[in-house]
């Protein structure tokens, strides 16, 4: 069966991951929100294969995650982030705060961020409704609208978890 498209999805997830959906784009990202912008360094620091990396940053540049500009020492080119590619920080926070949770022993050296300002770990991340309730899963139900209309057209899309809760009512 030939995988599908993920560019073409409905589901913002599936389209992510067609931007950024690989180890080594993410291990790119993770460096560049650390200050990293030379190909060079991101070599060095990720240990990728050059033709890997270039066609990685290529890709990160045509999707608009990165900008090119000129080196302040004018003889090479900068990678750096543009305002998607920022943006995109919350999504690596998260990832870094699953890992942290689920992924290491007690005894095993682990990165960690701190704020630069206080030195403290940030809150953990989460999903939170308007009115301030902490949501999990078991909160949401998948809709689809066309992105430009209002969430409150949306129609419901039918899952598992969707049903249940018709049943329920």
């Amino acid at each position: 069966m030939k995988r599908r498209e993920l560019v073409d999805s409905a589901c913002p997830i599936d389209r992510s991951l067609s931007e950024v959906g690989d180890s080594w784009t993410l291990q790119i990202l993770r460096d560049a929100m650390h200050g990293v912008t030379r190909f060079t360094d991101f070599n060095r620091r990720i240990g990728v294969a050059s033709n890997i990396l270039s066609a990685r940053l290529q890709k990160l540049v045509a999707v608009g995650i990165f900008e090119i500009r000129e080196s302040a020492l004018g003889n090479s080119h900068e990678y750096v982030l543009t305002e998607k590619g920022r943006d995109f920080h919350t999504v690596l926070s998260a990832l870094r705060q699953w890992g942290q949770k689920y992924l290491f022993e007690d005894d095993e050296p682990m990165t960690q961020v701190v704020d630069a300002r206080t030195g403290r770990p940030p809150r953990t991340l989460t999903v939170v409704a308007a009115d301030g309730r902490e949501l999990t899963p078991d909160d949401l139900l998948l809709v689809q609208a066309r992105a430009a209309d209002p969430v409150e057209t949306a129609v419901p899309i039918d899952t598992p978890r969707r049903r249940k809760s018709a049943a329920e009512s």
